[in-house]
């Protein structure tokens, strides 16, 4: 992919930063930048005093459970109005939001500005705690700020795992089919940033990304607003809030609020 093609290079962290309420900490990690300039991580993941849930590298939704074997969403490829140097993934997994758990399965799409240009690629990535596996883009499937995106990970009848994203813009899909071993303790639908050279970007601005018809085990999640988690960099600032579930529960918007401070991911 000529320049910039971007391999993940997963980064296994946890951040128990618990202070008043149980932690909620992802492990696994998810990268996505030009070649030795970044890394998305999954892992620095907190909650504070207050109710809502807070992250440096997470906003959307994550519901806990027990063997999780599918889960599926929609949103449109943001328009990114910034200029500056920064990397984002909105994506849908299975995995990688309990602590202890260094498994995560997911699929979707990057936005991204680099040097002044602004990119948009499909993706794939498993991670696994011994194999932090880069990440494979669809590179046949091109999508684009505007895009209808539809994304999926679900367990077959063959125990296997299918990585499903369709640009319903456009009408062309891509998929790939693999071995995970995740015990499915969780299920998340997230607006990410990502980590460059040891640390958090800030926030490119996305504007806002609304995620759509929701499933989990192919039924409406009902989502709660206490499963909300929002962007706050290490000083505080909060660069990105989930919004409150739509009445049916199975939708959300992602807001971006503010570009932030690089925030160390170690």
């Amino acid at each position: 992919m000529h320049d910039y093609f971007r391999f993940r290079r997963a980064l296994l962290a946890l951040l128990l930063g618990a202070l008043s309420c149980a932690a909620l900490a992802p492990v696994s990690a998810h990268a996505a930048a030009p070649v030795g300039r970044g890394t998305h991580v999954m892992g620095l993941h907190h909650r504070h005093h207050d109710a809502k849930q807070k992250s440096f590298n997470w906003s959307g939704y994550i519901r806990k459970g027990h063997k999780f074997t599918s889960a599926s969403g929609s949103w449109t490829v943001p328009t990114l109005k910034s200029t500056y140097d920064g990397y984002s993934s909105t994506w849908v997994g299975i995995d990688g939001a309990a602590a202890g758990d260094g498994y995560l399965i997911q699929t979707g799409t990057e936005a991204d500005v680099s040097g002044g240009r602004r990119t948009y690629r499909a993706w794939w990535e498993i991670i696994t705690p011994t194999d932090p596996a880069p990440e494979n883009v669809f590179a046949k499937l091109a999508v684009h700020p505007g895009d209808s995106i539809s994304a999926s990970v679900a367990k077959n009848a063959a125990g296997r795992w299918t990585m499903r994203l369709r640009n319903n813009t456009t009408g062309h899909s891509a998929s790939h089919t693999a071995a995970f071993a995740g015990t499915g303790s969780s299920a998340e639908w997230i607006q990410e940033d990502t980590m460059v050279g040891g640390y958090i970007s800030t926030a490119p601005d996305w504007g806002s990304v609304t995620f759509r018809r929701l499933l989990l085990q192919h039924e409406n999640p009902h989502l709660l607003a206490a499963e909300a988690v929002d962007i706050v960099d290490a000083e505080g600032t909060r660069e990105a809030a989930a919004g409150s579930p739509t009445t049916s529960g199975n939708g959300f918007t992602v807001t971006w609020l503010a570009t932030g401070t690089r925030t160390a991911a170690g």
